[in-house]
């Protein structure tokens, strides 16, 4: 079956979907095609994609409004909805917005009847649980257990992540040996300025797009993390953290709560206050959070198998 992957372009820099085509490439012909302008007005590749002749559409993140979607040839669609996206369209100045993409989304599921692949079980829930969808949790395979002597943190700061100075309410800085600041979206610019922030001289400012040599070797170093988003579609950032034994902290909401159990394998919190690493078992935790993942890996294998044969 040949299966046309449209994708965000921004993960072209992060690598972050590879999964999910390095999975579809066991049984099938996979082809990628990059769309632009993620948001508002995206550009899709469709008369490549109709040249290609696809049995079959995959649309990761993001799936056209209706009256793109039908100039597509191939109507035998699967839609990989992410929970995070659903951040951009809260509040009253979007519910116009919303209720035009609920609209959309009930003509679609009438005309093309698209599947639907899940990675949040919040968010299915939200969808109503729709008949034509499988939902699975991804978890990757366990790296080298981080070094636990003296807790140093990690904090990735994007366009639409939280400010780091949220960050510098939840801790004292003095808490750590060092913290590492970086700041850069997930395309590899540039974010905010760390100048507009009174950093403690402990704090590593990393401002640029980090080689993976450079950022295994800051990863080993670093036994806590703070999750850089509210919310997120799967996750990789901090799963990738506790895959190594670090203690993640994360707004309590999904899909950060459906992998962590606050005081276990992590910690969750809604409102900035100071919290005491001291009195906390965050190497505990960290221990915890890289078995979880360990034993969710297994599952994940099984559940690659479901994904291909669900989608014939």
């Amino acid at each position: 079956m040949k299966i046309a992957f449209v994708d965000d372009c921004v993960h072209a820099k992060t690598v972050s979907t590879e999964f999910l085509v390095d999975i579809l490439k066991e049984k099938h012909e996979v082809k990628r095609f990059w769309r632009s302008g993620i948001i508002t007005f995206p550009e899709y590749n469709i008369v490549e994609v109709n040249k290609w002749n696809p049995d079959l559409i995959l649309f990761f993140q993001r799936i056209p409004l209706f009256p793109i979607l039908k100039r597509f040839n191939c109507k035998n669609v699967v839609y990989v909805p992410m929970y995070d996206s659903k951040g951009f369209f809260d509040g009253t100045r979007n519910l116009f917005r919303k209720g035009v993409l609920w609209f959309n989304e009930l003509v679609t599921d009438l005309v093309i009847k698209p599947k639907y692949l899940y990675f949040s079980k919040r968010h299915y829930e939200l969808d109503g649980k729709k008949k034509n969808s499988l939902v699975v949790k991804y978890f990757p395979k366990i790296k080298r257990q981080c070094e636990q002597d003296k807790p140093n943190l990690f904090f990735w700061e994007r366009i639409d992540s939280l400010p780091f100075s949220n960050v510098m309410k939840l801790f004292d800085f003095k808490q750590f040996g060092k913290v590492y600041f970086m700041q850069r979206n997930d395309g590899g610019l540039e974010c905010l300025h760390h100048s507009f922030y009174d950093l403690p001289k402990n704090v590593v400012v990393i401002d640029k797009w980090l080689s993976k040599k450079d950022y295994e070797r800051i990863m080993s170093s670093c036994s806590v993390a703070v999750a850089p988003r509210n919310c997120e579609g799967i996750g990789h950032g901090f799963l990738d953290y506790m895959s190594r034994g670090m203690c993640v902290f994360a707004w309590d909401d999904a899909t950060h709560n459906e992998y962590i159990v606050s005081g276990y394998n992590g910690f969750l919190f809604n409102k900035y206050e100071r919290i005491d690493l001291n009195k906390l078992g965050w190497k505990l935790c960290g221990v915890n959070a890289r078995n979880i993942v360990r034993l969710g890996n297994v599952e994940w294998e099984e559940d690659k198998k479901r994904i291909l044969e669900w989608l014939l």
